[in-house]
């Protein structure tokens, strides 16, 4: 008979490992869209986040005009002119909040101290006031715009309130707001 020769098939024998390194690219690149999608998720969490601070700075700074107009409305008492009150000169002792016309400082460069704006309530709210205008006539109250005159009080004085908010984390907003008051 001759040589037999035994041969048994090795499921094994030929194998290189492409299927190992096959599934640690999937696993890799699974891994990553994992990675991605925490930090997208983590991303949003935030911005939510800010626009929430955002939204707490402009209604501090919302509540600190509202303070002002109605100081400002409170101040004048009718018939009394609000000029006394400390808009002749700028005393930063006695008015801090208060300025002439043309003397308040720029509202994005102020540093917003006790000594030249007006904290209402925590440090989140603060204002402060500058005249712009004296005694103008109110639309419509003279008798060559269309009319005859108005019996009553018809000239306002006008203010500019300037306006900071801050939120818990620090974020700051700004409102500017005119207001006029009767000044008769």
């Amino acid at each position: 008979m001759g040589m037999q020769y035994a041969f048994r098939f090795n499921p094994f024998h030929r194998q290189t490992g492409s299927t190992l390194i096959i599934s640690l690219i999937i696993l890799i690149i699974l891994m990553l869209l994992g990675v991605t999608a925490m930090t997208v998720s983590d991303t949003q969490y935030k911005l939510a986040g800010n626009l929430q601070f955002e939204d707490a700075a402009l209604n501090n700074a919302e509540a600190a005009v509202t303070t002002a107009e109605s100081w400002l409305s409170s101040a004048t008492g009718g018939t009394a002119n609000i000029r006394n009150a400390g808009f002749t000169t700028y005393d930063s002792a006695a008015t801090a909040h208060l300025y002439p016309t043309g003397t308040a400082p720029a509202p994005l460069t102020l540093d917003w101290s006790d000594s030249n704006s007006v904290q209402v309530g925590d440090n989140s709210r603060r204002y402060f006031i500058e005249l712009v205008s004296v005694n103008s006539r109110l639309l419509g109250s003279s008798q060559a715009i269309g009319g005859r005159s108005s019996a009553g009080c018809n000239q306002t004085n006008t203010y500019l309130i300037n306006a900071r908010g801050t939120s818990a984390r620090g974020t700051t907003k700004f409102i500017q707001s005119y207001f006029s008051v009767l000044s008769c």
